[in-house]
Parts: structure tokens; sequence; C-alpha cells
């Protein structure tokens, strides 16, 4: 039995560029701190367009694969997006002394941690942070890629409860009289 392979790369491209930019935007990466909701989503939606495109059953090293590569996609738009929005060192000074005229105190390096951190926006640290953030990525789109075949992929024929035989047609009934 010859089954034709899905095409994993289409819905990885648009659903990994899509949780990668949400993921690397300013506001809206938050929502990866729970439990990385971008990219787990992002890989079992991606799961649900593979399913819909392709007419044979995926199994879970299908998710798998389509998880990953929705990952690596949406780590490479990330580390885009992040160069488009770098973090603005200022803004984070004018919350520090928010915090601090509201009383609360402040490490006593802040300051240089605050200037450190422009360091890490050179080209070699960024091609460091993308592998990273690739593997983590990856890793993660795995384990959405595999709930997202458990919750959107087809189910092989087997799996599918067939209806209940029908009762084979009885003889008809004679009479209490006919004895022979």
């Amino acid at each position: 039995m010859n089954q034709a392979r899905p095409e994993y790369l289409r819905p990885a491209l648009i659903v990994g560029a899509a949780a990668g930019i949400l993921s690397g935007l300013p506001v809206l990466s938050l929502v990866n701190c729970l439990c990385c909701l971008w990219i787990l989503g992002g890989a079992a939606f991606a799961v649900k367009l593979l399913s819909q495109a392709t007419p044979i059953v995926l199994k879970p090293s299908d998710g798998a694969l389509e998880g990953a590569l929705t990952g690596v996609i949406a780590a490479v738009s990330h580390t885009i997006v992040s160069l488009a929005f770098p973090p603005n060192i200022e803004s984070a000074r004018r919350v520090l002394e928010w915090l601090s005229s509201m009383g609360i105190e402040q490490p006593a390096n802040i300051d240089g941690l605050l200037e450190g951190t422009s360091r890490f926006m050179s080209p070699t640290w960024m091609i460091i942070g993308l592998f990273f953030t690739a593997v983590m990525f990856a890793l993660i789109g795995v384990l959405g890629g595999i709930i997202g075949v458990s919750l959107f992929g087809k189910k092989p024929a087997s799996a599918v409860p067939a209806a209940p035989p029908e009762a084979p047609p009885q003889p008809p009934s004679s009479g209490p009289g006919d004895a022979s």
C-alpha cells in the first residue's frame, strides 16, 4: 500500500509565520508566557490545515514533523519581528522610576543591566538567539503537532464504529395448531 506523503511545508509556512509574528510583537508576546501558547496552538492548527489538505490518515509522527517545522518557521519570523521592535531602554527606565516612586526598591546594578542589553543586539547574538529559539519552538511545536493529530486528524476507517448488523430474518412461525 503506497500512500502519498502529505505536503508539510505550506501549512507550516502559513501558521509558523503568523505564530512567530504574534510571539514577537511586544504586547502579544505575553501570551507566549502561558505555556508558549502561540507556538503550541499554531502547531496544532497547522496539523488541522494539513489534515484538511491530505486524504490520508495522519500519524503522530506526521504531527510531530509538522509541529517541528512550524516551530522553526515561527522562530525565524519571531527573530525578524524582534529586529523590527527592539527593546526600548528608555521605556524600561521610566517604568523603573515609576516603581521606585511607589517605594519598590530596585537592584543596585539595574543601570548596568540596562546598558548591557544593547550588546545583545549584535548579529552574533541574534544568530545564537535564533538557534536557541528555533530549538525551543521546534520542541514545543512537536508537542502541539501531536496534540493537533489527536484533535484534528482523520480517524482510520477501522476506528470508526460500524453500524450494528441487522438481525437475520426470522422464518415465519406457524401457529400453535401446526405440529409436524
